[in-house]
């Protein structure tokens, strides 16, 4: 090639390179790159040529492309598609400076696509997504039923559309169960809950419990009581023979008749089972569908009623209320409990008689709170305090053990309690007053390492043994006071059934009336014991013979009031101190009756004194301790 011709070539390249796109140079530079061409160059250049007009009209074709393009509308699969829901989605494609438009759904049941969605735009809160997808979630839909449904754009002028696309909604189905769980279990009856997570798109027919025996043994009679927890009411519920089988034994259908509370359990009583066996409980749930049947849970009935919320004995209990003869409660006890739990031992909070036949109650493992309904004479229930009249007037009640907690026990707590005859009092109780009308009373047993309270053959004593407390009313025959006792409270041996009573040395003193009202015949009064309080033997209608020591100083008012006494031993030297009421009795003349005996050579002293003198018997005795029935 020419060296002119390459120079040419340069100067036409560089003019089309810096001409402006369209213009009439680079037109011109073309036309005449079109002529040189044909005159001097060779194949080769015409190559070259070839390929800088394809530069040339690239740069010119540029120059006509716009700035933007419409929108594309795209429509995709729904996802998350249930019974009654489902969610649509779609993409709005856009290029360079194009603007999204208002982007919205039509759907509906037909390919009409009556049914139009709110505005979106896939930056908005409704579930859209920078990239440009748009996702709408339709509710209230038609379970079995299809769907059509496409992605739409635009403005009041022009409207965009994708393509229509459809999907069908799941089919109804059987309904899903929840988790069942045992909230209490008596000896004969347990309470449980389940729920029913899914009704699978159609009514319930029915739910209930499956119950089964893990030994193989035969159903029983078991029922069911159900109600709803909202009103805390209870009706009967239904029990059927299932078709459903283990193979541990037969299987029974219980019904449910209640409705399920607020939180969406269902509460189902299963009463009629018999105590220490193993069952298994399936919850299940029905509709036109068919039949769902949960996780089986295991129980095993006890001696002990497991109670997991205050106010529960009741229904747990039900109509069995009064087959119990012996209940051991586990769990928080409140007022209703104690109203349920009087009921069964024969008498409820209006102190009037029931059917109850519950004698021997243990709540050990239980523990009194406050809350619930007054549960006699109008007293709630304190935590872990044993309160007043809190069991009284139970007459089926013949033992009770205390709960672990307990504290303290209130004046009267088991008050005309006539058939009681055991008290077990815990190690924590730090205060305990009598209860009056127990007859029957015998044992009144303190547990080991409680530092206020102590007992020794069924007697409350005081923690260091010192002090009689309480003696219980049903204790009969003889009596020998512990010989660590040195003090005896007032009232002590009130109508107790005690006849003959005996005094180690230990006993330094003994409170008013202390023997109220007893069936004692004879006492005898350690020399330790100086002073003989008011009232000590008024109303024992059956004391003939008492002997007091030879420390006795003095003797207060009424102590014989009320006594048919006809022997008293004295074995003070000088005759102790007496006001006009010490005899004083509303029975018999005492100083014509009563025969007293003095030591040996003090007849002359007693007859000098001029409360003494009125007996019209004094005797002396040649060894006065003979007739002394101390023990030491």
């Amino acid at each position: 090639m020419k060296t002119g011709n390459i120079e040419n070539i340069r100067t036409w390249l560089g003019a089309a390179l810096t001409a402006k796109p369209g213009s009439s140079l680079s037109a011109k530079m073309g036309s005449s790159l079109t002529k040189w061409s044909d005159k001097a160059l060779t194949a080769g250049l015409a190559k070259v040529l070839t390929a800088v007009l394809c530069v040339l009209g690239l740069a010119s074709c540029s120059s006509d492309k716009p700035d933007n393009f419409e929108p594309q509308l795209q429509t995709l699969e729904a996802i998350d598609i249930t019974r009654n829901e489902a969610t649509m989605v779609g993409q709005c494609h856009t290029t360079g400076s194009t603007e999204t438009p208002q982007l919205w759904f039509c759907y509906g049941e037909d390919p009409s696509m009556s049914q139009k969605t709110a505005v979106l735009t896939p930056a908005d809160n409704n579930g859209g997504k920078p990239d440009g997808t748009v996702v709408y979630r339709l509710n209230q839909l038609t379970p079995s039923t299809t769907y059509y449904y496409k992605l739409q754009g635009g403005s009041s002028n022009v409207v965009l559309s994708g393509e229509q696309l459809s999907f069908t909604t799941q089919p109804n189905a059987k309904p899903t169960t929840g988790e069942l769980t045992v909230l209490g279990i008596s000896p004969l009856s347990t309470i449980v809950s389940y729920s029913i997570s899914e009704t699978g798109g159609d009514p319930i027919t029915e739910s209930g419990c499956y119950l089964s025996r893990q030994d193989g043994g035969t159903k029983g009679d078991a029922t069911t009581s159900t109600g709803s927890t909202k009103s805390g009411s209870t009706s009967s519920g239904s029990t059927s023979d299932g078709s459903v089988s283990t193979g541990s034994g037969n299987t029974i259908k219980l019904v449910q008749t209640g409705d399920a509370d607020d939180n969406g359990m269902f509460r189902l009583r299963i009463g009629g089972l018999q105590p220490e066996v193993a069952y298994s409980i399936r919850p299940f749930a029905a509709n036109k569908n068919g039949e769902d049947v949960g996780e089986a849970v295991s129980f095993v009935t006890t001696s002990t009623s497991i109670i997991n919320d205050a106010g529960q004995l009741t229904e747990l209990v039900g109509d069995d209320k009064y087959r119990f003869t012996t209940l051991s409660i586990a769990g928080v006890l409140n007022g209703d409990d104690l109203r349920t739990l009087r009921d069964m031992a024969g008498c409820d909070n209006e102190g009037k008689a029931t059917a109850g036949q519950l004698s021997d109650i243990d709540l050990s493992g239980a523990q009194i709170a406050e809350g619930g309904k007054a549960y006699a004479e109008g007293h709630f229930t304190q935590t872990n305090v044993v309160g007043k009249a809190m069991l009284a007037s139970c007459e089926k009640l013949k033992r009770i053990v205390l709960p672990l907690q307990t504290t303290k026990i209130e004046a009267d707590a088991f008050r005309n309690c006539s058939s009681l005859h055991t008290i077990e009092v815990p190690t924590l109780v730090e205060s305990i007053e009598t209860s009056a009308g127990c007859t029957a009373l015998t044992e009144i047993n303190v547990q080991a390492g409680n530092s206020h309270y102590c007992s020794k053959d069924g007697v409350l004593l005081s923690g260091d043994g010192k002090s009689i407390l309480w003696f219980p009313m049903g204790k009969e025959g003889e009596y020998t006071l512990p010989s660590t006792v040195t003090t005896v409270g007032d009232y002590a041996f009130r109508n107790c059934r005690i006849e003959t009573f005996h005094f180690a040395d230990g006993l330094t003193s003994i409170g008013k009336y202390a023997f109220y009202n007893s069936s004692v015949k004879e006492v005898s009064l350690p020399s330790t014991v100086k002073q003989i309080p008011t009232g000590l033997f008024q109303k024992c209608a059956d004391l003939t013979t008492v002997h007091l020591g030879k420390n006795t100083e003095l003797l207060g008012d009424y102590v014989f009031d009320g006594c048919p006494i006809t022997d008293l031993y004295i074995s003070a030297p000088t005759p102790p101190y007496c006001s006009n009421n010490t005899f004083a009795s509303s029975g018999n003349n005492i100083f014509s009756t009563c025969r007293v005996h003095v030591p040996k050579n003090r007849r002359i002293y007693y007859r000098g004194d001029m409360i003494w003198a009125q007996f019209k018997r004094i005797v002396e005795e040649e060894n006065l301790k003979a007739f002394l029935k101390v023990k030491k």
